[in-house]
């Protein structure tokens, strides 16, 4: 299983440059620079590491083409490829809450929009003469004579069924967020028919799933730390929490989602309201927390999500990113490469 990190939104470069080539020295596979309104250009944040490392692939997460136009997102993708020698990654997305709050967009047609985004930037990367007429953006006379490195990676955002099917059929792989093991059959089956529909072998398709890594040296501040962040897992929705909560308590849940946004903007651990048992059942099934001593158990779920059918794993660190991405690489990477 490969090892991807995640890093918080809106580091400078020269920040994600160190940890970058932290990461890059602990055989990581990938490191992704998120994209967040109101922060630093996650492109532009790469550029340094992209001339400074030599093996790890370097991505962007999430692009929308709500938000960007498939053009403007070619041209910085393959930008950041060219800087970086073939090494860029890139993850589509329907456009997430954050931007939709900010912005006032609201996307429609997500599955086609995406889609046509991907097509866009996969036959651009060959540098062919792009002439592309789909049902929502086209493109006349387009052509990056320039992109001659190895084309990026670009996987599609996705948990729901039919943009799974969709990436499948497009995409060099999907990054799901928060998905846990019970549903694993579900999802990669999904991503499954839409590569078999298409004609594709999954061994070319990168199957990735995005997790919370809040361990720590100590546990209260790890355990903290996740129940703070906890709104933003898998936006607290019925179909990731009732696998292990039940249907009650998971509509509860749902019903109660402004409890959770309230402990995160007021940055505590204490979530007003939200019965601790169902707080502690959520840290443990969304996240990977608690002190040095979790490390060997969240190896084995790992190792889980591994017989299921996944390849990669994306771990978003928060806090001392140095710190956590040395546990990490002197845990994590030796026990699943």
């Amino acid at each position: 299983m490969k090892v991807q990190i995640f890093l918080e939104a809106g580091l400078p470069a020269d920040t994600v440059a160190e940890l970058g080539s932290l990461a890059e020295n602990f055989g990581v596979d990938t490191l992704w620079a998120s994209s967040f309104p109101g922060h630093r250009d996650p492109f532009l944040s790469l550029a340094m590491l992209a001339r400074n490392s030599q093996r790890m692939r370097l991505g962007v997460v999430p692009i929308s083409p709500f938000e960007v136009h498939p053009m403007r997102i070619s041209d910085a993708l393959l930008t950041l490829n060219e800087l970086c020698g073939g090494r860029a990654s890139l993850l589509v997305g329907g456009l997430g809450k954050s931007v939709m709050r900010v912005t006032g967009l609201e996307p429609t047609r997500r599955v086609t929009a995406v889609r046509e985004c991907v097509e866009i930037l996969k036959t651009a990367a060959r540098g062919d003469l792009l002439e592309y007429a789909g049902e929502m953006y086209r493109l006349a006379g387009y052509q990056a004579t320039w992109a001659t490195d190895a084309p990026p990676l670009v996987y599609v955002g996705a948990t729901g069924p039919a943009m799974l099917k969709m990436a499948g059929r497009v995409a060099d792989g999907v990054m799901m967020s928060d998905v846990p093991l019970p549903r694993m059959p579900e999802v990669l089956g999904n991503a499954r028919q839409g590569l078999k529909g298409a004609g594709r072998d999954a061994k070319d398709f990168r199957f990735n799933n995005f997790f919370a890594w809040h361990i720590k040296s100590d546990k209260q501040e790890s355990i903290a730390e996740a129940r703070r962040e906890l709104v933003w897992r898998g936006i607290l929705q019925k179909w990731h929490t009732s696998p292990f909560l039940g249907d009650s308590d998971s509509d509860f849940v749902e019903a109660n989602w402004g409890a959770f946004m309230q402990a995160f903007l007021q940055r505590t651990s204490v979530i007003e309201g939200i019965p601790e048992h169902i707080v502690e059942a959520l840290v443990a099934n969304l996240t990977f927390s608690g002190d040095l001593k979790a490390i060997d158990g969240v190896i084995e779920h790992l190792k889980s999500f591994e017989a299921a059918g996944l390849d990669e794993i994306t771990l978003k660190v928060h806090g001392d990113a140095d710190k956590a991405i040395r546990i990490i690489g002197e845990r994590l990477v030796p026990e699943l490469s």
